[in-house]
């Protein structure tokens, strides 16, 4: 097991590291690439993905590595990392400060550590497995919120969702007290911090959800798919997130109900 220590330290390290490469294109006009798949790619996403992978290969050289905009490395290692450079590069483009960085550590495909660093924010949330969910340092928990009627369900966009799956988001949203829309990975910090209590996206791919999982859980939230599943690698890229178990089960019912 690697120390938490080290990897706090490594964590900081990396936030340090990313901020210095992906400050100075915020804001500015760059070119945008599209990929295949449609979305979005600036030069600050590949710079700022192939800084992290140098500093996981200086401190941790047998280590996997996964990311968004580069082939896999050491696939045989117990220990695998995932890299999303800019979650949210929409956002970036248009010079919203809602982006993060994101970064999960896991240990024979479990869950062991995550980082979502938001640069333009300063704001750092770590989540480390029996060591608890960190924001700049000061330990978090989610909202002891017990009921749907009195909870706050956020989502980056509609488009995350064909009808029925609109449907089925909208479900919730009918029963919960407020709904906010956009956010991307922020949403999922401010639900482990307390400030919010749901969480519902979809067609999410591996990286966008690896390093959430950790930190939310440390901070006694749950996280899974739309079955109720718990989400991983090969999953669909649906994900329900949220402050405790009874708010989860209540989702899911609803989810789960009539489809």
């Amino acid at each position: 097991m690697i120390d938490n220590d080290k990897l706090k330290n490594f964590f900081n390290l990396l936030v340090v590291e990313n901020r210095k490469i992906i400050l100075p294109y915020f804001r500015k006009e760059i070119e945008v690439e599209t990929k295949t798949d449609l979305s979005p790619v600036t030069i600050a996403d590949k710079l700022s993905e192939k800084k992290i992978r140098a500093l996981i290969l200086e401190n941790f050289p047998e280590h996997s590595i996964q990311g968004e905009e580069f082939p896999n490395e050491n696939l045989d290692s117990e220990y695998q990392w995932i890299i999303d450079p800019i979650d949210g590069t929409r956002s970036f483009i248009v010079g919203r400060p809602t982006f993060g960085t994101l970064v999960g550590l896991y240990k024979q495909k479990e869950p062991l550590a995550g980082l979502i660093d938001m640069p333009v924010l300063e704001e750092t949330w770590i989540g480390i497995k029996n060591n608890g969910a960190y924001f700049n340092g000061s330990k978090i928990k989610t909202k002891d919120t017990k009921q749907i009627s009195l909870s706050t369900i956020a989502c980056t966009s509609p488009n995350m969702f064909n009808k029925s799956e609109f449907g089925l988001y909208t479900k919730v949203e009918k029963k919960c007290k407020n709904s906010v829309w956009g956010g991307d990975c922020h949403n999922f910090a401010l639900l482990a911090g307390g400030y919010l209590e749901i969480v519902i996206e979809n067609n999410l791919s591996w990286h966008d959800i690896a390093a959430l999982v950790p930190i939310i859980e440390e901070a006694g939230g749950c996280v899974c798919d739309w079955k109720g599943n718990k989400v991983h690698e090969k999953g669909k890229g649906d994900i329900i997130a949220c402050n405790n178990e009874f708010t989860q089960k209540e989702v899911l019912k609803l989810m789960m109900r009539n489809k």
